[in-house]
């Protein structure tokens, strides 16, 4: 599945500006937990390799990055379901998710996000507070299909949303966190 989407970091206020804005169709709770390869393989091929927990629903999600250095994110994003969280991935399965030969997957760690959805006209606006070690952080993110809202659009940078740098995602805020909690 392609997904294409923009993104944003924001501070707590722009947070609770955006909160109390909207009139959210669903707030939800999910944990990624993320892995790497012991030689890095997946970073130096833009690949993100997670298990998404929302309620007592886990996938395996790999996501391939297609751009850098801009607002605009395009991936190809790919999920199987699993039915625990385990340390290890072995090098088969890895594999086999990936398309690449990584070796054994390891577990670094887990981010928890608590996500508010609101979908208008085939865009979907995420408000995410994510935390990960002893940091908490703020992101929206547009996701769309077709094309994004305009009204959407609008209605964010009303708020104090710019769009008009690069965004660093998810999981490169959590490898910074991690690789300072290594040492």
């Amino acid at each position: 599945m392609k997904e294409t989407e923009i993104k944003s970091i924001i501070d707590n206020d722009a947070y609770e500006r955006i909160k109390k804005a909207f009139k959210w169709d669903a707030v939800t709770e999910q944990t990624n937990h993320y892995y790497t390869d012991r030689n890095g393989v997946l970073c130096d091929k833009r690949i993100t390799v997670r298990i998404r927990v929302i309620e007592d629903n886990a996938k395996i999600q790999v996501k391939h990055h297609k751009n850098k250095d801009s607002a605009l994110q395009i991936s190809e994003e790919n999920e199987y379901p699993i039915s625990d969280i385990p340390d290890i991935i072995d090098s088969e399965t890895a594999e086999k998710i990936t398309g690449i030969n990584t070796g054994e997957l390891y577990r670094m760690g887990a981010a928890t996000t608590l996500r508010h959805t609101f979908k208008r006209n085939g865009s979907e606006l995420c408000l995410d507070k994510t935390t990960y070690f002893d940091t908490v952080d703020y992101e929206v993110e547009v996701e769309y299909e077709e094309k994004m809202s305009a009204d959407l659009l609008m209605k964010l940078t009303s708020l104090g949303v710019v769009f008009n740098k690069s965004c660093v995602g998810k999981f490169a805020r959590f490898l910074d966190e991690y690789k300072k909690n290594q040492d």
